[in-house]
Order: C-alpha cells, then structure tokens, then sequence
C-alpha cells in the first residue's frame, strides 16, 4: 500500500515540448540558484532557454506555474511499502524506513524550499498552485488511509493525511538542526503513536 505522498501526473507531452519545457525549468532554477526566487523573469528565462517569451506561455500558464514546476524538481517524495493487514506498528515502521531513506535528499533540498516558501507569500498565483497542490495531496492521502484503513479509524481521514504531512515535515526540519536526534526508532515511535491515536475510539 502507498499512500504518504503522492503526485498529480499530466498526459505525457510531446518530446519538443517535453525539451523546450526542460530548458525553461533548467533556466529558471539557473537563476534561482544564482540570484533567488525573486530574481527570476520571464525575459531572462526565455532568453537562457533560447526560446521566446511566448514559448513561456505555451507551456505554463505564467510565472507562477514556471517557479512551481521547476522546484518540482527538488522535491522528495515519502512512500512506504505497507504489507495488507500489516499491524500499527509494522505501518509505523515502513513509514519511519521511507522517510529516513530520503532523509539526505530532504536535507539537500530544505533552503531550497523554505526561499520558495517565504518568496511564495509574495506571489498570488504560487500562492494559489501550492494551495490546490495541498489540497490534492490531502485529498489523495486520505482516499488511501481510507481504503487502507477506514473500517478502524476513529477520526476523519482527512485530518490524519494532515497529520501524517506535520510529522513529515516536521521532522524533516528537525533533521536539519539535529540528524543526530531523528532516528528511524524515533520517527517510527512517532508515528504509532499518531495511528493509535487515529484508532482508539474517543
């Protein structure tokens, strides 16, 4: 069973358009690494990309859109192998086993994604992508443990897709601070203590 993280996928594109949408990626987090988020513009892209604006908007639906889907390529994704019928606690475990797998890679990624996050607050229509991309992740999350999960739980799926998310990204930060802490034996305690509490009838 997969259900952690998961993400939307588009019909396969055309291979011109697949490379000119993988040269526009590839420029905009050129400058994004040169000079951060709020350096980027459609101008300056296009001309790295060798393409024109226009070739832009073809793709994307605007800037926005652009900064999401190249940070798209920085992103991890946390998804256990849960065995059917597997007990609170081997589910606990396969999640904890995931996460520390991509631990690294988070780690690698995280002043990426906290730019993007504080320069988003400044962007309406990033702002507005990573609220639908939320609510799709939580969507899909909560149709899993659903599906997986649904006859024992004793609370709404959906608020346990938010909670599964928190301890994510929690730990994820917390890992940057102190590796040393955030063991798998810690992230698994964690997260049995969350599907116990998911499951015990109030």
């Amino acid at each position: 069973m997969r259900y952690i993280l998961t993400h939307m996928r588009e019909p396969p594109a055309s291979r011109k358009r697949q490379r000119t949408r993988a040269a526009l990626i590839e420029a905009t987090l050129a400058i994004v690494d040169e000079r951060g988020f709020a350096a980027v513009s459609l101008g300056e892209v296009a001309a790295r990309a060798g393409v024109t604006t226009g070739s832009i908007y073809s793709n994307f639906r605007g800037k926005g859109e652009l900064l999401w889907e190249a940070a798209g390529r920085k992103r991890s994704y946390v998804v256990p192998e849960i065995a059917p019928g597997a007990s609170l606690k081997d589910r606990a475990r396969a999640i904890a086993r995931a996460m520390m797998q991509q631990m690294p890679q988070i780690e690698s990624q995280i002043d990426f994604h906290r730019e993007m996050l504080i320069y988003s607050r400044t962007d309406p229509e990033l702002q507005a992508i990573q609220a639908a991309h939320w609510k799709a992740l939580f969507d899909a999350i909560a149709a899993g443990v659903e599906a997986d999960m649904g006859d024992s739980l004793a609370m709404p799926p959906h608020a346990l897709s938010i909670g599964f998310q928190a301890l994510i990204r929690g730990f994820s930060a917390q890992w940057g601070e102190t590796p040393g802490e955030v063991t798998e034996d810690v992230v698994a305690s964690n997260f049995e203590a969350l599907l116990i509490g998911a499951t015990t009838p109030r």
